[in-house]
């Protein structure tokens, strides 16, 4: 009894944990995501009170600054502080 019962239940068990962990996976992706991508800002003056937005960066720092049209010869982005100036230094996604 005991065999026909595990026959027929593991299947769906073995399924449903298949099922949660897909979807746990996908959803820890997304979150990492929307996280750590930024807007990207050119400063117009020295000072970053006045930006124009461009490309969506990331705060995870990997090396790589991030740059109008991720052209290592382009200008470089910057991200907003608390204060709205253009100042924080952000890197490619």
């Amino acid at each position: 009894m005991k065999t026909i019962f595990l026959r027929q239940v593991m299947p769906a068990a073995v399924i449903a944990l298949g099922i949660a962990g897909a979807l746990t996976t996908n959803a820890m992706n997304v979150h990492s995501r929307t996280i750590s991508s930024v807007q990207g800002y050119v400063k117009l003056n020295p000072q970053g009170t006045s930006c124009e937005a461009h490309d969506e960066c990331s705060t995870v720092n990997n090396g790589d600054i991030c740059t109008v049209g991720m052209d290592p010869s382009g200008a470089q982005l910057f991200g907003k502080n608390s204060a709205n100036q253009c100042a924080v230094e952000i890197y490619r996604p």
